[in-house]
């Protein structure tokens, strides 16, 4: 209808133009169209410099929310309602995900990470709810596994595992105001932060390429200080989980031992080869085979 705006969705927009604002003060900022909204507002890079000539890198995602919330869910607790692409674009993933919650009032963005979610790529990978909770008011303890809870009355098994996650996401990594854009010093530390944390979920993000169970999370942040992660190794008894390992790790293992040959390196080389004689054969390409047969076959060890 014409003429009149929910009350509600005027001020979430309001708080998208002052995220916009706030977070151009750390490099690129590109809106992401409301008619393409499927989960994030604004895609972003970090200026490298505060001044002169600008380059970017370290990109990511945001999804931006009023303060007064208390947490961000994915998902719902109603079988009518719910629908699989709500968790499966979280899981579809391939560029750092960070929870943005704007003060309009102190013209305040407090920049949160999600790499707590990770937790549920591996161990609960079925989640019929996400919900990211940050910590507000702060809180100095460590931050954990998600909390599990059954959903009651669940009984639709293709509707994920009937449990809802709750993620602790801890404090906000940094808090980003008017006034630290125009300090250059502290505006250049809270990127800092920020960039380490891109990074530590790019490697996440390849780790999970390789299917390996592994990653690295913020196990306790202190804002606009710094964080502390903490790591975490799988382990799985299924056989075929172990030959998809030696498919995605099975190129980097033979470039290494091309290369320690190249260096005349043959004592750690030997140590290599019974583990490169366990890879899936038809992910070898046979000029490789051809130029190396010892590598891959125990009959053409060389003496």
């Amino acid at each position: 209808m014409s003429g009149i705006r929910l009350y509600s969705f005027r001020e979430g927009d309001r708080s998208e133009y002052l995220a916009n604002y706030l977070l151009s003060g750390l490099g690129l900022v590109t809106v992401v169209p409301r008619q393409e909204d499927i989960g994030f507002d604004f895609y972003c890079q970090l200026a490298d410099q505060e001044k002169g000539n600008l380059t970017f890198g370290y990109p990511f995602i945001v999804q931006v929310k009023s303060d007064g919330i208390d947490e961000i869910s994915y998902g719902s607790s109603k079988m009518s309602e719910w629908k699989r692409e709500h968790i499966e674009w979280l899981f579809r993933l391939e560029l750092p995900f960070l929870i943005g919650i704007v003060n309009k009032k102190q013209m305040q963005i407090d920049i949160y990470n999600c790499s707590t979610l990770r937790f549920l790529f591996v161990e609960n990978p079925n989640p019929s709810v996400i919900e990211f909770k940050p910590r507000i008011p702060q809180a100095t303890s460590d931050i954990g596994k998600p909390h599990r809870e059954a959903l009651q009355n669940w009984t639709d098994t293709d509707k994920g595992d009937g449990h809802k996650y709750t993620i602790d996401i801890g404090n906000p990594l940094v808090s980003i105001t008017n006034d630290d854009i125009y300090n250059h010093q502290v505006l250049a530390h809270k990127k800092h932060i920020l960039r380490n944390v891109v990074v530590m979920e790019q490697n996440n993000i390849l780790y999970r390429k390789l299917t390996l169970p592994h990653f690295h999370w913020a196990l306790n942040i202190d804002t606009d200080k710094g964080f502390i992660a903490a790591w975490y190794y799988g382990t799985t008894n299924n056989p075929a989980v172990l030959t998809n390992h030696y498919r995605t790790l099975g190129p980097g293992l033979i470039s290494l031992a091309i290369n320690l040959r190249a260096n005349g390196q043959e004592e750690l080389l030997k140590q290599l080869i019974p583990i490169l004689r366990e890879l899936p054969k038809d992910i070898i390409p046979q000029g490789i085979i051809d130029k190396n047969p010892d590598f891959f076959d125990s009959g053409n060890e060389t003496q």
